[in-house]
C-alpha cells in the first residue's frame, strides 16, 4: 500500500473517530441540534445537596437541566433549563427530590393541565418565577440520624446512671429484699384475715342480697304511688310557679298605688298631700288630749257639750 494510501486511512480514521466522539458527548448530554431549550425560574426554601447541572425529571422522564442555583435573601433561585416543548402552568408542582441511595438530588416536576401557562423568563430577566419544595432526602435523614444518635448516647447514659444507682448499689438491694418480705408478710396476714372472716363476709353478701332484693320488691309495689308522688310535685311546682308570679302582679300593684299616693292622685293621695288636714288633725289629738286631763282631774263630773248646729233643750 503506498504512502498516500496510508495517510488518507489515518486521516479517515481521525475523522471518524472525531465525529464518534462528538455524537457521543451530544448523546451522552442528551442534546440535539433541532431541540431548543427554555429558561424558568424557580424559588426553593432550601435545595439541600442540589448542584448546577443536576437533571430536571418531568412526570418521570428527564428534560432539562438545573443551570443555576444562587441564594435570593432566605430563599434559594433556581433557573431550569427545560425542552421548550414541555408547558408548565401556574399549578404545576416542582420540588428537590432525591434521584439516587448516596445522596444524589435533582429537580422533580408534575405537570397539570389546570391554571395558566407559566411564560419562560427572557434572557436577562427572571422577575416571574414558580414557587417549589423541598423534599426531604438521605442526606437530610443521615443527619437527623446524627443527632439520634447523639440523643440515644445521652438516653443511655442516663439509664445506666440509674441502674448503677439502683440495682449497682448494695443498700438498694437490701431495702429492697426487705421491701419483699414485708409484701411477703403483708400478703400472708391478709390470707388469714380473709380465711377467717370468710362466713362473715359470705353472710354480709347474703344479707346485701336479701335487702337489694326487698328494695326492690317495695320499689316495684309501690310504683303506682311514686308516680303519683311525682306528678303531684309536679302540679305542686306548677301551682307555686303560678302563686309567685300573683305576688309579683301584687307586689307591682302596691308600688303602682304607693306611687299614685306620692303623686297625690285619688283619695288618699289628695289627703297624704293637703297639708290643712294634717293641721286639723294634730288640733283634734290635742283636744282629745286635753279632754283626757279633764277626765282624769274630774272622773265623777263629766259634762259633754256637743255643738252642733242649734242648741236643744236639755
Amino acid at each position: 500500500m503506498s504512502k498516500l494510501n496510508v495517510d488518507l486511512a489515518v486521516g479517515a480514521s481521525i475523522i471518524a473517530a472525531l465525529f464518534i466522539l462528538v455524537a457521543g458527548l451530544v448523546w451522552l448530554k442528551e442534546a440535539s441540534v433541532a431541540n431548543q431549550r427554555v429558561d424558568y425560574l424557580v424559588i426553593f426554601p432550601e435545595v439541600g445537596t442540589l448542584q448546577k447541572g443536576d437533571p430536571v425529571f418531568v412526570n418521570g422522564v428527564k428534560k432539562g437541566t438545573v443551570r443555576t442555583i444562587e441564594l435570593r435573601g432566605i430563599e434559594v433561585g433556581t433557573i431550569l433549563n427545560l425542552d421548550k416543548k414541555v408547558t408548565l402552568t401556574d399549578s404545576v408542582q416542582i420540588s428537590v427530590v432525591n434521584v439516587g441511595l448516596l445522596g444524589e438530588r435533582g429537580i422533580g416536576v408534575n405537570l397539570s393541565t389546570k391554571g395558566g401557562v407559566v411564560q419562560y423568563i427572557a434572557p436577562g430577566r427572571d422577575t416571574a418565577h414558580i414557587a417549589g419544595k423541598f423534599q426531604t432526602g438521605i442526606s437530610e435523614a443521615m443527619g437527623m440520624l446524627g443527632t439520634v444518635l447523639a440523643e440515644v448516647e445521652t438516653l443511655v447514659v442516663s439509664v445506666a446512671d440509674i441502674l448503677n444507682a439502683t440495682i449497682g448499689d448494695t443498700s438498694f438491694i437490701s431495702q429492697f429484699h426487705v421491701l419483699v418480705g414485708r409484701l411477703d408478710t403483708t400478703l400472708v396476714v391478709a390470707n388469714r384475715l380473709l380465711t377467717r372472716n370468710e362466713p362473715v363476709l359470705n353472710a354480709t353478701l347474703s344479707d346485701l342480697r336479701v335487702v337489694s332484693k326487698d328494695l326492690k320488691d317495695l320499689v316495684d309495689r309501690n310504683t303506682a304511688g311514686i308516680d303519683n308522688l311525682v306528678t303531684g310535685g309536679d302540679q305542686l311546682m306548677v301551682k307555686g310557679v303560678a302563686l309567685v308570679n300573683q305576688a309579683d302582679s301584687l307586689v307591682g300593684d302596691v308600688k303602682a298605688m304607693l306611687r299614685k299616693i306620692e303623686k297625690g292622685e285619688g283619695s288618699l293621695g289628695k289627703l297624704y298631700k293637703d297639708e290643712e288636714f294634717y293641721t286639723e288633725l294634730k288640733d283634734i289629738v290635742r283636744s282629745l288630749d286635753t279632754l283626757v286631763n279633764e277626765v282624769q282631774s274630774d272622773a265623777l263630773k263629766l259634762r259633754v257639750r256637743l255643738g252642733f248646729g242649734k242648741k236643744k233643750a236639755q
